[in-house]
């Protein structure tokens, strides 16, 4: 019988990686070298070899992606039973069935980010600490770096022992109060709670082990200290762990993700076999230069090359422009030219670094009546109309999850006020109900007058009868829920709202019709975990406009990538943060121009409005890194970037007139950005700038009368 793993396609070191069975392999896969083949050509190879497809448990960081691996999967080897998922989806999966022994009850809610915040302002309130000094977006991260690092309540009281670790603590305890009263866990507590089950329980740990003899774990430059510990807790008993991953494309430090991870695998695995995927499936040299010559700065890597494997195309083209919206007509017009000549908009992108950069190139295109899709999937799950129909939904199968309760029952006038809702809260703390059992005794509330009881109760009872029909599809359970709860009424002057609405009502019949067992649980959890990239659809015959994280994993014919300044990118916190921040943003850019097949536009503004400023920008660090110089569109020997523009030269590099506040060369000190050497001063009246380049490499452009520049 003929093998169903295509041999003759993979080259040497991808079969390596492929029929490698028994043991730890890591294999370190560039970007465009094939990645997704070997993954599910190994799966395809093990199961060949006789391993049993329920066997094999393949993660990987997205829903997107790990659809595409189970279909690719399903077609080569025509069989079920391979376990393919998301890192937060296998949590899920496992906290469900061993919910007992995880302490928890099975039909707990994912609290979504809105939910969490909501549950931490409550948690700050119920602290009585200063909310300006403990806000609570910034408490939020704290608590999620804790929970990332497997740091408990417990753990992290013991050592603080300042003013603010006193009081985070505090804070930190209330939020997992919170949580634990509305049955509830959040994105970190999925990973958190997983990888504490592994531990403390041997005999769980023994039959996931036993379950998932072979371990594939995807984008492993990405896990985080939880990740890496379930991975390897899954694997302990057998050693057969397969990861891959890019240390030059870890870019979610800021979320907990660890390189180090994937670095030291090898002394974790002190048996491992590591392979080097190298040839480059996607990019032309030209491109691959560029990238390899950027990423050389970098000293977290593995060494290796990207070897091309198409013929050389046009060469990166990079622009300079006036300003911000300079910059987006010149992106338009090009890529107005590019569909002109018949070129398809799906195959071209716009990457910036931060989602406020899409506004200018939106109304470019809007101007050019271009087609574009702005790749920000999640905003449309945290519309009003879809969370106030999602709320219904969760209490249904949560009953305990009192932020689903108060959204549910506020989502339009029902004769339910803010007083009742008060006494009712009260009676359910008094009782040790939940908001939702206590309304179904609102009647023994005197608090509350008898019209308003009978309503409470009555919205109670609708919610109540809803519950025998979670275990059946989900769309039919949505439609009735929109009709009978009111709010199809409510919303009946809102066309806007209820397209939407149908538009959810439309993913969830999708979702029936893919699912095996569709039910309710399930497809919360799947909402609850979507994410940005999962949005992006590459048949919408538009421009995709995306952030450089949303970027990841997808790839385009035609490039652009706007705002090449140093405080942009990379980002201003990378100059005051540690070296490792600088680095990560140098891999974002990788990441970005790794994104391209054919052609690479980068641009570079020389003023940008920042804050409601205009100012002058600096030319990003990274332009000078990828070695452009000397020609039209690059650099020259200094820091000056020249351009095609006519009307511009580079301005003088010495020579200051007398008058000038600041001297090049003259040494200053910054509050935030310490010692540097002054190399330009621009008179510009009230709005000087002084450009400096600071001992930490970095070069800033300052306003005079903010920057309060000390001279040295």
């Amino acid at each position: 019988m003929a093998s169903v793993v295509p041999i003759e396609k993979l080259t040497d070191s991808q079969k390596q990686a492929v029929f490698h069975k028994n043991g730890p392999l890591l294999v370190l896969a560039g970007p465009g070298s094939g990645k997704t083949r070997v993954i599910t050509c190994r799966i395809a190879a093990l199961i060949e070899s006789g391993v049993a497809p329920w066997n094999i448990c393949a993660i990987t960081f997205t829903n997107k992606a790990a659809e595409e691996m189970r279909i690719r999967v399903t077609q080569s080897v025509s069989a079920g039973g391979v376990y393919i998922s998301t890192f937060h989806s296998l949590c899920v999966r496992v906290l469900r069935q061993y919910a007992e022994q995880a302490g928890i009850q099975r039909n707990f809610s994912i609290f979504d980010t809105n939910d969490q915040k909501r549950a931490m302002k409550e948690a700050i309130n119920e602290s009585q600490v200063d909310v300006t000094r403990f806000l609570p977006a910034k408490m939020l991260e704290f608590v999620s770096r804790l929970k990332n690092d497997l740091e408990d309540v417990e753990a992290f009281e013991s050592r603080a022992d300042d003013f603010f670790g006193k009081n985070a603590a505090k804070v930190y305890r209330a939020y997992q109060r919170i949580l634990k009263k509305n049955n509830a866990l959040d994105f970190d507590d999925l990973l958190v709670q997983t990888a504490y089950l592994l531990r403390d329980w041997p005999d769980v740990r023994e039959q996931l082990s036993h379950r998932f003899k072979y371990l594939l774990v995807d984008e492993y430059q990405d896990t985080n200290h939880a990740q890496y510990q379930i991975a390897k807790g899954i694997a302990m008993a057998h050693h057969n762990i397969c990861v891959t991953g890019d240390p030059d494309q870890s870019i979610y430090r800021w979320r907990g993700a660890d390189i180090e991870n994937i670095l030291a695998f090898e002394k974790d695995w002190p048996e491992a076999v590591v392979v080097k995927l190298e040839e480059n499936f996607r990019s032309t040299p030209n491109i691959l230069e560029k990238a390899d010559q950027l990423i050389a700065a970098n000293s977290k890597r593995k060494e290796k090359k990207l070897i091309a494997t198409h013929d050389r195309g046009q060469d990166v083209n990079i622009e300079t422009c006036d300003d911000e919206s300079a910059e987006a007509h010149a992106v338009a017009d090009r890529i107005e030219a590019m569909i002109n000549e018949g070129k398809d908009p799906n195959e071209m992108a716009v990457f910036y670094r931060v989602n406020s950069m899409s506004r200018g190139i939106e109304e470019a295109f809007v101007q050019r009546q271009l087609p574009y899709q702005v790749v920000r999937g999640v905003e449309f799950y945290a519309r009003k109309e879809i969370r106030d129909l999602l709320s219904y939904l969760k209490v249904v199968v949560n009953p305990q999850d009192d932020v689903a309760f108060q959204r549910a029952v506020g989502t339009h006038p029902r004769g339910i006020g803010k007083t009742s809702l008060e006494r009712l809260g009260h009676f359910a703390n008094m009782q040790g109900l939940s908001l939702c059992q206590a309304a179904l005794k609102a009647n023994q509330v005197e608090t509350i007058n008898r019209p308003t009881q009978g309503r409470i109760m009555e919205f109670a009872k609708m919610l109540d009868r809803y519950r025998d029909e979670t275990e059946h599809e989900v769309a039919p359970l949505m439609d009735k829920l929109f009709t009978e709860s009111g709010m199809a009424d409510a919303l009946k002057n809102e066309p806007e709202a209820v397209e939407n609405i149908n538009e959810l009502i439309n993913s969830a019949a999708e979702y029936d019709q893919r699912a095996e067992n569709p039910n309710l649980m399930d497809y919360l959890q799947m909402i609850s975990l979507y994410s940005d990239s999962d949005a992006y659809d590459p048949d919408s015959g538009r421009v995709s406009l995306m952030t450089l994280h949303a970027a990841k994993g997808l790839e385009f014919d035609h490039v652009f990538i706007i705002g090449l300044e140093d405080g942009i990118l990379p980002h201003e916190r990378s100059s005051y943060g540690e070296p490792d921040d600088l680095e990560e943003e140098r891999r974002l850019f990788f990441v970005g121009i790794t994104r391209a097949r054919k052609t690479l536009h980068v641009f570079y503004a020389r003023h940008r409005v920042i804050r409601g400023q205009f100012i002058r920008s600096t030319p990003s660090q990274f332009l000078y890194e990828i070695g452009f110089e000397g020609e039209s569109g690059v650099f020259d020997s200094g820091w000056q970037m020249q351009d095609s523009f006519d009307d511009y030269q580079p301005r003088p590099k010495s020579k200051s007139k007398p008058e000038q506040l600041y001297q090049v060369n003259e040494l200053v000190e910054h509050k935030k950005f310490g010692m540097g050497r002054v190399k330009e001063y621009l008179d510009l009246g009230e709005d000087s700038i002084v450009v400096v380049k600071f001992n930490s490499g970095n070069t800033k452009s300052l306003m005079v009368k903010y920057a309060k520049l000390k001279k040295v």
